[in-house]
């Protein structure tokens, strides 16, 4: 009997505990459907009080459906402009190549103009003095100026050397070539550049000069053998042959340039056979009619202009 009693009364004890722990449970399960139902809110009320709840306590909230497409479609405009960038800086970079290639190939050969081709000329023809005396250029030079009309002008370039090693020859390898009784001072005061041709029937020299003091002095010294040593590049000019000794340069003034100039004859029979002039104080002009000097002064001045 006692045995039977205790055990009702732990069942009867049992029971509040039990009661107790159920009625729990089913507060924190309902307790969204008691608030639903007893305070009258929705879903939503339900979830603007947690974002503010989150606020307060600096809880960061996350993103909405909203804002999550309107920065996926603000990505998706980013890329897009990017691509779109890439594509067209490429595109502008292969048109820039393509019309690069389409002007190389269209374009004119390039012509080389010799370094010592002073003025620019109708024709050209160049020697090869190496090995040549004073006679056989002579005889070359002649021969490339020969029947050259009036209106034309020719540019004979000297060349020294043979195969990779060919190069234009300085003024100072010419002068040695002519046997020229210049001074050597006079010599050391031209540029290794000189050029030499023929204007119609009137051949020319025109070289750079390296010191203007020394070339002028240097010039009035070489006038007692100029016309002599100077004969090779003037082949036709028989006036120039025959000039006696007693025959001296002068002053004259042409396309206001002051001219040193020989003349054959006397009196009123006289004839110019040999002038030269400085062009700006940097190049020395030689040639054998005043007509000549005068064309190779403008182009000069032309190609001074054109620089």
């Amino acid at each position: 009997m006692e045995t039977y009693e205790s055990q009702g009364e732990k069942s009867n004890l049992s029971t509040p505990l039990e009661t107790s722990q159920l009625k729990q449970i089913r507060t924190f399960q309902g307790d969204v459907a008691d608030a639903l139902h007893n305070q009258n809110e929705s879903l939503v009320s339900i979830r603007e009080q947690e974002v503010l709840r989150n606020r307060a306590a600096d809880i960061p909230e996350g993103p909405s459906p909203e804002e999550i497409e309107i920065k996926k479609r603000k990505n998706d405009f980013i890329f897009l402009l990017i691509g779109s960038a890439f594509f067209i800086v490429v595109g502008s970079i292969g048109a820039w190549f393509g019309y690069q290639e389409y002007v190389r190939r269209t374009a004119p050969p390039m012509l080389l103009v010799p370094e010592n081709r002073l003025i620019s000329v109708s024709e050209e023809e160049e020697i090869n003095i190496s090995g040549l005396t004073r006679e056989g250029f002579a005889a070359a030079f002649e021969s490339a100026i020969n029947n050259l009309p009036r209106d034309k002008s020719k540019y004979v370039g000297l060349k020294v050397g043979s195969g990779e090693s060919e190069r234009l020859a300085t003024t100072a390898e010419f002068m040695n070539l002519l046997q020229s009784r210049a001074p050597g001072a006079l010599v050391r005061s031209f540029d290794k550049l000189f050029m030499i041709g023929a204007i119609g029937e009137n051949g020319f020299m025109i070289v750079k000069l390296s010191s203007f003091e020394n070339t002028f002095a240097g010039m009035l010294s070489w006038e007692t053998s100029m016309a002599g040593d100077l004969l090779p590049i003037f082949p036709g000019n028989n006036a120039l042959k025959a000039i006696g000794s007693e025959s001296v340069f002068k002053d004259a003034v042409v396309k206001n340039k002051d001219v040193r100039i020989l003349s054959a004859g006397q009196g009123t029979s006289t004839q110019d056979v040999l002038l030269y002039s400085f062009f700006d104080n940097s190049m020395l002009i030689i040639t054998d009619r005043i007509e000549a000097l005068q064309t190779l002064i403008e182009r000069l001045t032309r190609e001074k202009l054109s620089r």
